[in-house]
Formats: structure tokens, C-alpha cells, sequence
């Protein structure tokens, strides 16, 4: 019995080590799991951020602009003679192109002619008189000679040789001349003709109208050449290439691919009211076509666009808008997937993409969405954002909507044949 009771007091505190054992190896094994299950989460808190390459070369940069198409030149044409209208040409209507020279209207030319020929007679009696006069002189010569061998007599020579009568014979002949040149300037200005290939805009006069210098016959536009007036940024100035051909483009009349070329005229003095843009002037050459060359006919008030070439920049980053902060800066993706900040210099802004100087390392990537809450050194796992029909999708994205495509491909396969074995 006293032994029993020695026996339990022996074991009493080897049991109680042995349970202060247990419950701290149950300690510790709890902290480890806990500390493992925290560097998990850890792991897992890592943010997921979509990257794309940054791609450097010599990029021309161009610039979308749009305008309306206007008349290089619109005139009024006037009779330069008073008269009634005779003839009109039957060509002359609104909308018909006529080439240089061609006659519009024909006016009454009979009292054209009359004064003509009043001038032709004017001018042989001029003739007439200067011969006459000339005849004087030669008796006024010798007359002179006789006079002349008295030296007390003194003599006004220029008036016995009848001078100033010799004068105004011959000045009645250029008169006489002159006035038969404008009798037939005259009548020739009773044919009204175009005075550059253009196209009829309006026809104001019919036969028999009573018309003069004031009159207005017909109003005409220049269509060797039409003016189109568009609108750049002061920055994409400084690289407009004006030496070169640019495309104007209507796709939803003219269709898809389809386009006329315009050249630079000049930098127009004036900003735009609105949004105090810079104005270009260009030149549209020979805009109306026949239809069988197959190439768009251009008119007036015609809204189209045209692709403004800049000059070559070269060694330039093209960078998204989104990508480009405040600050001068982009967000990349480093070698240590981490993420960093990149000053950039900017070069050229254009309505898609930016052209920028910077320096950049060795595996950098740029942060191809909203950098949201970010801090520089914050370790990221990047995903490359690749182009899948049109689409932007991630690599890892992609495949897995092509791994559901199998699996319910397998599925309606699987459906099939159970319902083939029933």
C-alpha cells in the first residue's frame, strides 16, 4: 500500500513534463502552419499587372485632319460692251465644263461693225491730210532756201517749214489708229468667252436681253484646281513635310481604298476661333474626272479627310496615351518584376500614339493598364498582353477560353453518344 502511493508521487511530475511537452509541441506546430498559411497569403496578394513591349525605331508620324472641299476660284463674268445678247452657246448651262476660250454669249454686232468702219474712214482722211501737209513741206524747204540768202532778215524757221502743223497732222493719225483699234477690240468683245476651264455655276441671261458692264452673265469655277482647308496642332508643325503627296480620303462615298492626292499650298495667318488650331491650305489638281478613269470625282462642300505625312523622327519610343502620367512619366515592369517609373522627354503627341525620347533598361516592360495604387519597388507578376483577332486578350487569358472550348467541345461529344447508346 505505501509502496502504490511512492509509486504515484514518483510519476506525478513525469507526467507533468511530458504533458507541458505535448502542449508546446502543439504550440509550435500550430505557429508553423500559421506562419506558412500568412506567407501564402502573401504569395497570393502579389498583384497581377498587364505589360506590353516597348518598341523603339525612325517613325514618320502622320496627322488625320478633315475639311471641307472649296473653289480655288469663283467669278462672275460681265460683258465688257453694252448691247443685246444675240446667241448663247447651248453648252452653256449650269453644271457644264468648258474649256478656255470657249464662247458663252454672242452680242448684236452690227453697231460694232458701223463704228468700225467710221474709224477706217477717219483714219484714211487722216492719211490723207498728212500727205498733204507733208506736200507743204517740201515747197516751205525751198521757200526757206531763197530766204535764207538774205542773213538781215531774221526767221523763225520751224514756223516756214510748217513744224506744227506737221505735228497735229501726224498726231490725227495715231489718234485715228487708236480709235480703230478699240472699234475692233469692240467688236470682238461682242463674243463673250471663258477665261479658264471651269465648270458653269449659274446662268443669269437668256436671247435678247439688254445687257451691260454691269451686268452679270454667268458665275464660273476654276476646276483645274480646288483648295481644301484643314486644321493641325502647333506641335505637328515643326515635323509637316511639305514636299510630299498626301491621300485624301471620303470611305463612305468614294468606298474603301479609294483616295485623291493633294499637295501643300501655305500656312494660312489665322488661328481657328474655336479651338485655336493652325489652318493648312492644300490643292486638290484636276478634281473633276470623267467616269470612265475610275477615279473619285471631288466636289465642292465635299467633307473629307486627309492624312497629313510628318518628317522621319528617329531613334523614338511609341508609347499608348493611357501610358504616359503627368509627370513626364511611364510605369514599367523591370527584369525584377518590379515596378518602376521611367522619365520620358515627349517628342510628338498624335490622336493614337505618342513618340518619346527616354532611357530605358534591359527588360523593361510597360505597365500597359492604370497604374491605380502603385509605389515604386512594388513586386508585380507581369502578363503580356498579346493581339488575338483585333482583340486585346492575354496569352493566359486565351488559353484558357481555349481549354473551355475543349472541355465543352468533349462534353457535347460525351451527350451524344449516351444518347446514341440509349
Amino acid at each position: 500500500m505505501s509502496f502504490s502511493l511512492l509509486n504515484k508521487k514518483a510519476w506525478l511530475p513525469i507526467g507533468i513534463i511530458a504533458l507541458g511537452g505535448l502542449i508546446a509541441y502543439q504550440i509550435l506546430s500550430t505557429s508553423s502552419v500559421t506562419s506558412q498559411k500568412s506567407e501564402r497569403k502573401k504569395q497570393k496578394r502579389v498583384r497581377i499587372v498587364q505589360v506590353s513591349a516597348l518598341e523603339k525605331g525612325s517613325i514618320a508620324p502622320s496627322w488625320l485632319a478633315s475639311g471641307y472641299v472649296k473653289p480655288s476660284e469663283t467669278i462672275n463674268i460681265h460683258a465688257k460692251v453694252s448691247g443685246d445678247i444675240e446667241q448663247i452657246n447651248p453648252l452653256a448651262l449650269p453644271g457644264q465644263t468648258l474649256k478656255k476660250g470657249d464662247w458663252l454669249v454672242k452680242l448684236d454686232p452690227v453697231d460694232f461693225e458701223l463704228s468700225l468702219n467710221s474709224q477706217h474712214a477717219q483714219l484714211e482722211q487722216a492719211n490723207a491730210s498728212l500727205a498733204l501737209e507733208q506736200a507743204d513741206q517740201v515747197l516751205a524747204k525751198e521757200e526757206l532756201a531763197l530766204l535764207n540768202q538774205n542773213n538781215a532778215l531774221n526767221i523763225d524757221q520751224d514756223l516756214v517749214l510748217r513744224k506744227p502743223q506737221l505735228a497735229v497732222a501726224q498726231s490725227k493719225v495715231a489718234v485715228a489708229k487708236n480709235n480703230l483699234a478699240k472699234a475692233k477690240l469692240n467688236l470682238k468683245r461682242t463674243t463673250v468667252v471663258m477665261p479658264f476651264n471651269g465648270q458653269i455655276m449659274t446662268k443669269n441671261v437668256g436671247r435678247g436681253s439688254k445687257v451691260s458692264s454691269n451686268t452679270k452673265l454667268f458665275a464660273i469655277t476654276n476646276t483645274q484646281k480646288y483648295w481644301l482647308e484643314v486644321k493641325i496642332s502647333h506641335l505637328f508643325l515643326a515635323f509637316l513635310d511639305e514636299s510630299v503627296q498626301y491621300k485624301v480620303m471620303n470611305e463612305r462615298v468614294w468606298g474603301k481604298g479609294k483616295y485623291r492626292q493633294a499637295q501643300f499650298i501655305s500656312i494660312l495667318p489665322e488661328l481657328d476661333n474655336k479651338d485655336r488650331q493652325i489652318k493648312v491650305l492644300l490643292a486638290i489638281d484636276n478634281p473633276i474626272t470623267p467616269l470612265k478613269d475610275n477615279q473619285p470625282h471631288v466636289f465642292i462642300n465635299d467633307f473629307v479627310n486627309v492624312e497629313l505625312q510628318g518628317k522621319t523622327i528617329n531613334n523614338a519610343w511609341t508609347i499608348k496615351h493611357h501610358w504616359l502620367q503627368a509627370d513626364n512619366t511611364i510605369w514599367v515592369v523591370d527584369a525584377a518584376q518590379t515596378l518602376q517609373k521611367r522619365k520620358v522627354n515627349v517628342l510628338f503627341k498624335g490622336r493614337n500614339l505618342i513618340y518619346i525620347e527616354g532611357e530605358f533598361q534591359r527588360g523593361d516592360l510597360a505597365l500597359a493598364e492604370k497604374p491605380g495604387i502603385a509605389n515604386v519597388n512594388l513586386p508585380v507578376k507581369p502578363r503580356r498582353i498579346d493581339i488575338v483577332k483585333g482583340k486585346n486578350r492575354s496569352t493566359e487569358e486565351f488559353g484558357k477560353n481555349k481549354k473551355k472550348t475543349r472541355d465543352l467541345t468533349k462534353r457535347k461529344k460525351n451527350k451524344k453518344v449516351k444518347k446514341g447508346n440509349e
